[in-house]
């Protein structure tokens, strides 16, 4: 049997989607999304996203850990990957606890369960890739950096300020270097799983827009206005909803089905584990955004809420621009523009009215997936059309 066809066996035999387990395993991430914007709003500064920036590359890290471990190993199924998982959740939750104050003293808690959760999940995907001759050499070009990772953000948990700083992001660029070197190798994966996964995290991640758009709200009481900002507020989300999943679930996967062998390690790293991560801070970006923009509805925005809520449009369509062109080699230039849009938007935000802009963002972002929709319709009918006919 081909190469090619020992891959296709493993995914007809394979296919699976997400399992209860992991869905109870991305409770606590629900929750790292909702403490990595506490830490952002409360220093809603370039310094403080900075901060919160470190923080969302680490955790984003081992919850990708865990999406690649889960789609070689059945983590429900398979006895002791199910133990290891519920095992770990307690950690990952101290973990998690400890955001908001990790840049004050909480380090030592953060940076210890991180080791311990990181360096199990890193057992787990031994166990599997180093019995199989195809997969262990990429395994062990990704292990061998990417272990280092989780100890030195162990270390930085017992110092402080820069030096604290300075370690993380090594500890980031490890992973980093771990990936470009790891995942061009043969790795299990389930294209069906994989994308399923991702696709959740976006939803966790526009539930802490709706969550940030209910509690500012509670804490203050509905009224006419504060009525009216939810609205608008959420139009935002509807519109990141519509953009994101209209077509990219399925693009991708499609896109994993094709690729074989090296080939789709590789797509599989830099359409979601590079891919979706701008995609999953720009909306913890806008999050912060609505967490300031409820409670103050008749009002302006700051300069550091308009500056976060261009970032989180320019970290989201960026995102989906760097996903389009490592699928079709071309961009969509509508998604340029409305970065550029947005930003204008944002630095007369001085003078406009905070409701206004934030209403002018989810106009821009329908008008630019309108485009978007209808160029990808057609592409899709004229590449049908060029196929053989039966």
């Amino acid at each position: 049997m081909s190469e090619a066809g020992a891959e296709d066996e493993f995914e007809a035999d394979e296919e699976r989607q997400v399992n209860h387990l992991e869905l109870f395993l991305d409770l606590v991430f629900v929750f790292a999304v909702t403490q990595i914007a506490t830490l952002i709003s409360h220093e809603p500064t370039g310094t403080g996203t900075a901060k919160g920036l470190l923080m969302a590359v680490l955790i984003w890290w081992q919850w990708s850990q865990f999406t690649w471990a889960g789609s070689a190993i059945d983590l429900e199924g398979e006895r002791n990957a199910r133990v290891l998982v519920l095992g770990c959740i307690p950690f990952a939750l101290v973990m998690t606890i400890s955001i908001p104050d990790v840049f004050h003293g909480g380090g030592i808690w953060f940076g210890s369960a991180y080791l311990g959760v990181q360096l199990l999940v890193l057992g787990m995907q031994a166990s599997h890739a180093l019995r199989d001759p195809r997969r262990r050499p990429a395994f062990i070009r990704y292990a061998g950096l990417a272990s280092v990772s989780p100890v030195l953000v162990f270390i930085g948990g017992f110092l402080h300020g820069h030096a604290q700083i300075w370690v993380w992001v090594a500890a980031g660029v490890f992973n980093l270097l771990g990936a470009l070197r790891g995942a061009g190798g043969e790795w299990a994966l389930i294209p069906e799983h994989f994308v399923e996964r991702h696709s959740l995290f976006i939803i966790i991640s526009l539930g802490e827009v709706l969550v940030a758009a209910g509690a500012s709200a509670s804490a203050e009481g509905l009224d006419r206005l504060t009525a009216f900002a939810i609205v608008v507020s959420v139009a935002v989300a509807c519109m990141w909803w519509w953009v994101y999943f209209a077509f990219i679930p399925r693009v991708t996967e499609q896109s994993l089905r094709r690729a074989h062998g090296p080939e789709r390690g590789s797509l599989a790293r830099d359409l979601f584990t590079f891919g979706h991560f701008p995609l999953m801070f720009g909306l913890i970006l806008y999050a912060v955004v609505v967490k300031h923009l409820i409670p103050h509805p008749d009002g302006h925005l700051s300069v550091d809420d308009r500056w976060l809520l261009a970032s989180s449009v320019a970290a989201f369509v960026g995102g989906l621009l760097a996903i389009q062109y490592r699928v079709r080699r071309r961009v969509a230039p509508e998604r340029f523009v409305a970065i550029g849009v947005v930003a204008v938007l944002c630095l007369l935000g001085g003078v406009l009215p905070g409701l206004l802009v934030v209403g002018a963002v989810a106009v821009v972002l329908g008008v630019m997936q309108t485009i978007t929709t209808r160029r990808f319709a057609a592409t899709s009918r004229a590449e049908a059309a060029a196929l053989p006919q039966p």
